[in-house]
């Protein structure tokens, strides 16, 4: 049974060959591998998701338009008809893969160690993606995208992903020389609230460093605080975020956290807000300027 090829292990749930290509490619985008899309190089820390014909390449037949079809029908990947959320970081996707299709992977790709992300530890859940829970695209989107730009900046000398040695749990820990600079924590799950909670409580005090707080969108960001100030733990200078939640930018929250934080009294911690889509398209200099705004030192 262990020396099954992923296209006999597949048999099992009914896939054709070309389902299984396809989401052998689906895999290595979730995992952050490079493919070649109009003569650059993609990946999910770094671009929209292409279509499902551009991710696979050459591979790609005329016919797989049913196969893809099909996946869809059978709720491996994502469909507006069941009311499910097809957009990744605020684009539509038609191959988004569900849960179940997350499951399926790992399975039948489980010994393919070329799909193993560069941070695999064995406290994670199964290869080949290695994922934090029940992580979805949406969320490794964004871890990936946020490795990928605070990775770039000068003075981050390590980015460490989904770390599992120490006790607080952020997805990213950034690290200058010899010092922790920030945690990135990626929420996209937006009626966690219990979770949300939990993390903010945990990261609040003066001495726990600053977090920067990545949000599918604006609403879901503006919910976040929202949440807090109505259930009293903590006051914000200006009170809530009132109006239309996508009219308030990552930077305009971000100043009212720091006003809010040099005074008033249940209010202490330093955190830091952008957007996965904010993330994707920013260049190293807006990383920069995020950091150097909020007061996310660089020592030497």
């Amino acid at each position: 049974m262990g020396n099954q090829s992923p296209f006999e292990k597949a048999e099992t749930y009914g896939l054709t060959q070309p389902e299984v290509i396809i989401l052998y490619n689906v895999a290595g985008w979730f995992n952050g591998t490079k493919f070649d899309v109009h003569d650059q190089k993609y990946s999910i820390g770094t671009e929209y998701e292409p279509t499902l014909r551009q991710l696979t390449g050459d591979q790609w037949e005329p016919d797989w338009d049913e196969e893809h079809e099909r996946l869809i029908q059978r709720g491996l990947f994502k469909s507006e008809n069941r009311d499910e959320n097809i957009y990744l970081a605020g684009r539509r996707c038609n191959w988004a893969p569900t849960e179940n299709c997350m499951q399926i992977i790992e399975d039948i790709f489980a010994d393919r160690e070329e799909l193993y992300p560069t941070w695999v530890l064995d406290e994670h859940t199964r290869p080949p993606t290695f994922r934090d829970g029940n992580e979805l695209m949406e969320h490794r989107k964004g871890v990936l995208a946020s490795k990928h730009l605070f990775g770039s900046l000068e003075r981050v000398l390590t980015v460490d992903a989904y770390p599992r040695h120490i006790a607080q749990l952020p997805d990213l820990r950034l690290g200058g020389a010899g010092e922790s600079l920030a945690r990135v924590e990626v929420l996209t799950h937006h009626r966690n609230t219990e979770t949300w909670e939990q993390k903010f409580k945990k990261w609040r005090g003066k001495r726990a460093g600053p977090t920067v707080w990545i949000y599918e969108n604006r609403a879901n960001m503006v919910r976040f605080w929202n949440y807090f100030i109505d259930h009293g733990l903590i006051d914000l200078d200006g009170g809530r975020f009132g109006g239309r939640p996508e009219n308030w930018s990552p930077k305009r929250v971000n100043d009212r956290l720091r006003r809010s934080r040099e005074g008033r009294p249940n209010y202490s911690s330093h955190d830091v807000v952008w957007t996965i889509p904010g993330v994707i398209e920013a260049s190293r200099i807006d990383a920069f300027e995020l950091f150097k705004d909020n007061r996310i030192t660089f020592r030497s």
